[in-house]
């Protein structure tokens, strides 16, 4: 579960404090959020421009970028005091690697890995007195849209599939409604700043028969966009208080981005730890992509 697959949080939240309560919960889920990628030339904004195509514009331009490197640090305010998780993130292409670590005063630690070689995608996850590694077989994958004719909301499950940055800009362009945009001077830079809410769907998905959201699911995204390469370099998940202001849930930063810098393909090689047997879940991701009676048979 990624920390751009936002709609995932109740079942993965749950299925972690059931496992391990004992051990802070407020780590479970901020693990859970966190396994959450922009044209050469600068784009040009005008007051004119529609959020959505702006969202989708910076998704292409993510994948005009031979590599993104940057530092990741994630501030969860579901708990008092909020607390932080640092890491780093890699991406050429297919190829992916993210990691995080957590700490909270209590001293309970957890840590997430995931790496993608461009064939396999490999998550880690790290707990006290816990650890579990999944696989999903990439190629397989692109393999079975190849054979199929895929229809456009299965095509962009394939992003969701693959993790990274294209991952979360598409699990927002599916599960929200952007209707607000605006450009700004932020720290002496130019940024665009796009906001939207659960559109109906997922707000209905989410919000279940009460209709209302769980505490621990924000009602809003703040997206800030370098405004001269639009990276997504901050993304603000925001719930409504009482006095009707927002208050973020999880403030997520990319700093000191480095766009096309050198990458050694080492970066990319995994070893699943001694003692832990991998759990492959490609095909969990096909029957999500092929509910119906259609099932492709991918190339191996």
């Amino acid at each position: 579960m990624h920390l751009w697959q936002i709609r995932h949080i109740p079942n993965v939240a749950s299925n972690l404090r059931r496992l391990f309560h004992r051990h802070r919960p407020q780590i479970l889920l901020a693990l859970g959020m966190a396994t959450i990628a922009l044209s050469v030339q600068s784009p040009c904004f005008s007051q004119s421009d529609k959020p959505a195509d702006y969202l989708k514009a910076a998704q292409l331009a993510i994948g005009k970028h031979r590599s993104i490197r940057a530092e990741v640090v994630e501030t969860i305010g579901l708990t008092e005091p909020p607390f932080k998780m640092t890491g780093t993130y890699l991406a050429a292409g297919l190829k992916l690697r993210l990691n995080y670590q957590s700490k909270v005063p209590s001293g309970a630690t957890g840590s997430l890995t995931e790496v993608c070689d461009g064939e396999r995608l490999w998550s880690l996850t790290e707990l006290p007195g816990s650890k579990r590694v999944t696989r999903r077989d990439i190629r397989q994958i692109l393999a079975a849209v190849e054979s199929s004719r895929m229809k456009p909301e299965r095509a962009a499950a394939v992003d969701l599939a693959l993790g990274g940055l294209p991952a979360l800009l598409t699990s927002l362009q599916r599960s929200m409604t952007f209707d607000a945009m605006k450009q700004e001077t932020v720290d002496q830079r130019e940024v665009v700043i796009l906001q939207g809410k659960w559109n109906e769907e997922w707000h209905g998905k989410l919000a279940g028969n009460k209709g209302e959201l769980p505490a621990h699911l924000p009602e809003a995204v703040r997206v800030y966009f370098a405004a001269d390469t639009q990276f997504p370099e901050r993304l603000l998940y925001l719930k409504m208080q009482e006095n009707k202001k927002y208050k973020p849930l999880l403030d997520l930063q990319f700093r000191n981005v480095v766009l096309d810098g050198p990458v050694d393909d080492r970066e990319f090689d995994f070893t699943p730890p001694e003692n832990v047997e991998p759990e492959d879940v490609t095909r969990q991701y096909l029957d999500q992509l092929f509910p119906s009676e259609e099932k492709p048979t991918a190339k191996k």
